[in-house]
């Protein structure tokens, strides 16, 4: 992969239902618009911390994994393997179920069909999207790159939608000054916040399929992660300008809401169609590029090398993306959307700032054209690791039970190391 469609691969995996779900949500717990955008700007800019730190790392170990890679030459297989068990099990499966409950939501709205089909279309379209990746990574490569551009038109039209609206005299909702959340509300407004930018770290499993990593894999972390924030920056203002108090409704009615104001009542539907094709080139994304790490296990010999994970030939991982697909589905049979983002986000956030802590265990190379150096370090893995540990905080006191859970099957990823490793 070039850097467009390594940028491509960060934007398609992000931007996805969370550019509608999550300004909703920020609007209910947190009220206004100033605490979201504060909150999108926080969390960008955390992501971006994080980015420059996962740059190095992604740029000194070129290989298949990126976390696991990451965790294991910094604290050890052990550790790298209590990662993959939670990413096999928990993580992976979980992003991938929401985002097959969030496609099917809005695909059924667009059609205007009942939601008690939400769960057979969830299914359909993850499995859809499995025997798709399974094809390879020029096909891949090139769905990333289309759904990317696709999502950036998409950002486009609305925000040409709503200067629109603005030019024609429509009224305009004055910006508001939100009440103090509490913990729980703010509690699941980071989680929403970290979902929204969840994911953005995966173009590190795909390195060893990057090409010129010391120029590519910067640009397009970095880069993906800043036009990201900005496109969520954008649409929440454009959408809380556009439908004015909408935020207290439902998802669904805010997106009705906001597409109606936006598109008039004769094409409401048309929002929600483009979220379709956001969440579709997400679940393609995360389907692409996750099962990397069940190859990288396989190289250490903790999971049947047997089974071959990676078809280095063709790109592809027919029997991690199985894996991965069987488990989202039963979580989908199992669990809601707010359920499933409670059961990984914590354990997810937990590994994602120890894996850049391995920058403090290991050595720091010296210049090179080969190997990307954070600049200004250590500030960016202090800013990183500052936030991560907040929003940790935050999960244990507002999302107790799902954080409980999460890490029950961490605890019991450390247990089993012991009979692999």
């Amino acid at each position: 992969m070039g850097t467009w469609a390594a940028t491509a691969l960060v934007v398609s995996e992000v931007v996805g239902v969370g550019i509608l779900l999550t300004p909703a949500t920020m609007m209910r717990s947190l009220g206004g618009i100033w605490a979201p955008l504060a909150m999108w700007v926080a969390t960008g800019a955390m992501s971006a911390a994080g980015a420059l730190c996962y740059a190095e790392l992604a740029t000194r170990f070129p290989r298949a994994g990126g976390t696991y890679v990451f965790l294991r030459e910094g604290f050890g297989t052990r550790c790298a393997f209590v990662y993959g068990w939670m990413a096999m099990l928990v993580m992976d499966p979980g992003i991938t179920a929401a985002l097959g409950i969030g496609a099917a939501q809005y695909l059924l709205a667009t059609l205007g069909v009942s939601t008690r089909y939400t769960t057979v279309v969830a299914l359909v379209a993850i499995a859809a999207c499995a025997l798709l990746v399974t094809r390879g990574l020029s096909v891949g490569a090139r769905m990333m790159a289309w759904t990317g551009g696709i999502k950036l038109a998409i950002v486009g039209v609305l925000v040409l939608a709503g200067l629109w609206r603005f030019v024609g005299g429509a009224p305009v909702a004055a910006p508001s000054i939100g009440a103090a959340a509490g913990p729980e509300a703010l509690a699941a407004s980071v989680i929403a916040a970290f979902f929204a930018f969840g994911g953005w770290w995966d173009l590190g499993r795909m390195s060893e399929e990057v090409a010129s990593p010391r120029r590519t894999m910067p640009t397009a972390l970095i880069g993906g992660v800043l036009l990201v924030a900005a496109i969520y920056i954008v649409v929440t203002a454009t959408f809380v300008m556009a439908a004015p108090g909408a935020g207290a409704q439902t998802n669904e009615a805010y997106v009705a809401a906001a597409g109606t104001a936006l598109f008039g009542a004769a094409a409401g539907r048309l929002l929600p169609g483009m979220v379709v094709v956001a969440v579709v080139g997400s679940l393609a994304a995360v389907l692409f590029g996750a099962p990397r790490t069940y190859a990288a296990m396989a190289r250490d010999h903790v999971l049947p090398e047997r089974l071959n994970w990676f078809d280095e030939n063709r790109g592809r991982s027919p029997v991690g993306t199985l894996v991965q697909a069987s488990l989202a589905c039963v979580l989908v049979l199992v669990g809601s959307f707010d359920q499933i983002l409670g059961y990984f986000v914590p354990a997810a956030v937990f590994f994602l700032g120890l894996s850049a802590a391995a920058l403090v265990k290991l050595e720091r190379p010296t210049a090179s054209s080969v190997v990307f150096r954070t600049p200004l370090y250590p500030l960016p893995l202090i800013v990183f690791l500052a936030l991560i540990v907040v929003m940790l905080a935050l999960f244990v006191v507002g999302q107790p039970t799902q954080t409980s859970l999460g890490a029950a099957v961490v605890l019991l990823g450390f247990l089993v190391s012991h009979f692999v490793i």
